[in-house]
């Protein structure tokens, strides 16, 4: 293991990436400077408790919305889809004690390969990264013949393997309220202003850097300094990369992220969160939040939580991205959401409201709130994002009504049905009538049905089944429909799944 973990910090050039072969070296000394039956007895503990997971994954996406391509004769709503099946292996040793320090090491590393098992897009090709993407693009050509012009699209999509997992964690602390870790490497961080997926996402995103928790007493503090990102549905790590599209396929690079973020539980009644991200050079995020959790009754309570997050730029590398127009905002953006759930039994009732600032004059296109640092992921959890669309448009104000229902009464605590009704208003530029030029206000609409069944015991347990189906409507104002187009140009129906199951080898 000391030589995979050796093999792969020597591909880190840059001053700012020493980090990772020196602490390796400095892991490797102390374990050399140990003798050979203190060598001998850290091998026993790091084979002894070792794990060895699978992971069956299958996911598939589906779309019906407009597609135009004039070269193929299509002008007029249509479907695509992906399906995939992965197969993945992750290996984790047991602990074992550093020298005579109470801090305990592990490895992990873990493999995983995505089957294309079917794919369709009208007319046989696709824009490249586009959204509802699980496999990898291959074939790709610019549409209008020479390289700039046009789109970026790509006739094939591709199975992958990959390797997402490859650390070491150092672990201490016995009490809950003492413990910590800090992991090196590459693996799927979940820390301060990024994630490894958004809600719905089924493929992982891996990061390289260092992360670190650590808890005192009710505090939780947490955070992360990141040199490279790997992309759900890509095989390589890469360095850390600005916005891009299919229309400018090639994004500006930052050389590193930090985020931080304190969390404070107060028994089972509330509690709140501080967190902060910056992206060197590019975009720095932060966000707050707090909820409170009201008991009504010995099986009714009324959940409270309210938001806000904040962007702004942080140098001239996002300045190029407005300039490229790929930037969803200028220099600031800011969404402010809160939210009520009342809970009785195995019933849930939601309402949620959330007001969108993204302000954006440079490009053709208003401005939306983006929650990514480029292509890494950042967090965002608000109630009124639906199972299709975000509702997170510059000037937007976004609602929600929801409920619902798991089975606990039936024995299926973990099973749950849920029901949203979202919907929006929001300015735009009108591109026709007699509006033209002027800002209008318009309107969108969402229904959203989600199925999760995720048992924790017995003959199921391992097993994870989602399903999210979603109706998006925008009106003819959203969906910028022009003379002679057709009334559901901007009509999105689409089903999102996956089904997975893990065990232990």
């Amino acid at each position: 293991m000391f030589i995979e973990i050796g093999n792969y910090v020597r591909s880190f050039s840059k001053p700012g990436k020493m980090l990772f072969p020196v602490a390796v070296a400095s892991l490797i000394t102390v374990s050399s400077g140990a003798n050979a039956s203190t060598i001998g007895q850290a091998f026993d503990d790091l084979m002894s408790g070792s794990k060895v997971s699978a992971v069956l994954l299958s996911h598939g996406k589906t779309t019906e919305k407009y597609f135009k391509n004039k070269d193929k004769n299509i002008d007029g709503m249509d479907r695509q889809h992906e399906l995939g099946q992965t197969v993945g292996l992750y290996y984790r040793t047991g602990k074992t004690r550093l020298g005579a320090s109470p801090v305990k090491i592990n490895f992990n590393i873990g493999y995983s390969y995505m089957f294309n098992l079917s794919s369709d897009y009208p007319g046989g090709t696709h824009n490249w990264n586009a959204g509802e993407k699980i496999f990898m693009s291959e074939d790709c050509f610019w549409s209008g013949g020479q390289p700039g012009k046009g789109q970026y699209k790509c006739n094939d999509s591709a199975s992958y393997g990959k390797l997402p997992i490859a650390n070491v964690k150092f672990n201490w602390g016995k009490a809950k309220s003492e413990r910590g870790f800090v992991r090196i490497g590459d693996g799927f961080y979940n820390t301060g202003m990024i994630t490894a997926a958004s809600d719905d996402d089924a493929l992982l995103s891996s990061y390289r850097g260092i992360m670190a928790q650590q808890a005192w007493g009710e505090y939780i503090f947490d955070g992360a300094f990141v040199i490279g990102f790997m992309k759900g549905n890509d095989d390589t790590m890469r360095d850390l990369h600005g916005n891009a599209n299919y229309y400018d396929p090639e994004p500006l690079t930052y050389d590193n992220l930090y985020t931080m973020r304190v969390r404070k539980k107060f028994a089972d009644k509330g509690g709140y969160q501080i967190a902060y991200g910056e992206a060197k050079d590019y975009l720095r995020r932060s966000h707050a939040s707090t909820y409170y959790n009201l008991k009504l009754a010995a099986q009714t309570n009324l959940f409270m939580q309210a938001q806000y997050y904040y962007n702004r730029k942080a140098g001239e590398l996002w300045d190029v991205d407005v300039e490229k127009e790929l930037a969803s905002y200028d220099e600031y953006a800011s969404a402010l959401s809160y939210e009520f759930r009342l809970r009785q039994g195995g019933l849930e009732f939601l309402y949620g409201f959330t007001k969108i600032n993204a302000p954006r004059e440079n490009g053709n296109g208003n401005g939306s709130f983006s929650y990514g640092f480029g292509d890494a992921k950042g967090y965002l959890k608000l109630p009124t994002s639906g199972n299709y669309h975000g509702f997170r448009r510059d000037g937007e104000e976004a609602m929600v009504v929801g409920t619902k229902y798991d089975f606990r009464n039936f024995g299926m605590p973990r099973l749950y049905i849920d029901y949203r009704y979202h919907w929006g208003k929001a300015p735009i530029k009108a591109k026709a009538g007699d509006n033209k030029g002027e800002v209008v206000y318009g309107k969108e609409s969402e229904h959203a049905i989600t199925v999760s069944y995720e048992p924790r015991q017995g003959m199921m347990k391992g097993f994870v089944f989602n399903l999210k189906h979603a109706f998006y409507r925008p009106d003819e104002i959203l969906a910028q429909i022009q003379p002679g187009e057709i009334a559901e140009k901007g009509d999105k129906t689409a089903t999102k799944f996956t089904l997975s199951y893990m065990f232990n080898i």
